[in-house]
């Protein structure tokens, strides 16, 4: 018979353990090994946890002492999982997203949730901030607060809910959903026309200024290449460090600025801007909705990526078929 030992003062007891009792092992330690799994990484695990990379090791540690069985492979250049503890860490991955998504529900029924979303200051000004008030109208149960921080900007990923990004949709421990692809093209003010005209010849952008940003030099250039314009060289050139400062000189009438499409629709369809050229640079980048991967069904998370695909579904016409078809798979 299955027993375990209990001291009461002087005096030990022997007691069975309930019939239909089930070992769920040690919570803790679990934790430490489902956030070491997802990262592949005791110092990563380490420090989303914010505990030392030993506390993790010894958390591991005490995990494969209950289970008599190791669940990682040390290796020289790092850890691999076990076939069975492959299988182990996506089962853990799910309950713990399932107990942040209880939790979520329980404080949801006594209060407002808080959505948090760390984005770029341009993204924030161009695509979301002009898109909220639906959101909020629709949403009065959730509201958003809006953190504006840079790739390089430290983070921890307890901060935000949600964080908005460039890229190609990879990141350790968070899940992607594809927003839209990079389509550069450039745009300006209609006051940069002749009179009566909607459009540009690529030469005339050499009587022009164009509108750079600090952090992508290179955008300009591409551009000019694929319109068959590489060497074309403009009147003048202003630099921003900030792309929202960009974007806003261009409406200004500054210059001429190369732009992502979906920032400007608002300000395309109310006629502050043109779109004077057909060329569109297009790239494998992309913005994406990215959420740490133990909240993904979170609810009110859930509900933002929803009503942000719907969005983009409705502006974007044509180009929003792999929206469509992320929504779709949503629902389904």
């Amino acid at each position: 018979m299955v027993t375990e030992t209990s001291v009461l003062g002087k005096m030990t007891m022997i007691s069975p353990i309930r019939r239909g009792a089930r070992r769920t092992g040690p919570l803790n330690p679990l934790r430490a090994f489902e956030v070491a799994a997802r990262h592949m990484s005791f110092t990563l695990a380490a420090e989303e946890l914010c505990v030392t990379q030993g506390a993790i090791s010894r958390a591991v540690k005490t995990l494969e002492d209950y289970f008599g069985a190791p669940v990682f492979k040390r290796l020289g250049n790092g850890l691999e999982l076990t076939p069975k503890s492959r299988i182990l860490a996506h089962q853990v991955t799910d309950i713990f997203s399932q107990l942040a998504d209880a939790t979520d529900e329980f404080l949801g029924s006594k209060t407002s949730q808080v959505l948090t979303v760390w984005t770029y200051t341009s993204f924030m000004i161009g695509f979301l901030i002009p898109r909220l008030p639906d959101f909020q109208l629709h949403h009065p149960n959730i509201k958003v607060r809006l953190i504006s921080a840079t790739d390089n900007a430290e983070f921890n990923r307890d901060q935000f809910d949600v964080r908005l990004r460039y890229g190609r949709g990879q990141w350790q421990g968070f899940e992607s959903t594809l927003l839209f692809h990079e389509e550069l093209r450039p745009v300006c003010s209609p006051k940069l026309l002749e009179s009566g005209r909607t459009t540009m010849d690529v030469a005339d952008l050499a009587r022009h200024t164009l509108l750079h940003f600090e952090g992508r030099r290179h955008d300009w250039a591409d551009w000019l290449t694929a319109a068959g314009s590489p060497d074309l060289t403009a009147h003048d050139t202003l630099m921003f460090d900030e792309l929202s400062i960009t974007n806003q000189a261009a409406i200004s009438g500054v210059g001429i600025a190369i732009a992502q499409k979906a920032y400007f629709h608002n300000e395309i369809a109310n006629g502050q801007l043109v779109v004077p050229f057909d060329t569109v640079l297009k790239r494998d980048l992309g913005y994406y909705l990215t959420v740490p991967r133990e909240r993904r069904n979170a609810d009110h998370i859930v509900v933002f990526r929803e009503w942000l695909l719907r969005q983009l579904a409705e502006e974007l016409g044509p180009d929003s078929a792999n929206v469509v078809s992320m929504l779709r798979a949503a629902s389904a």
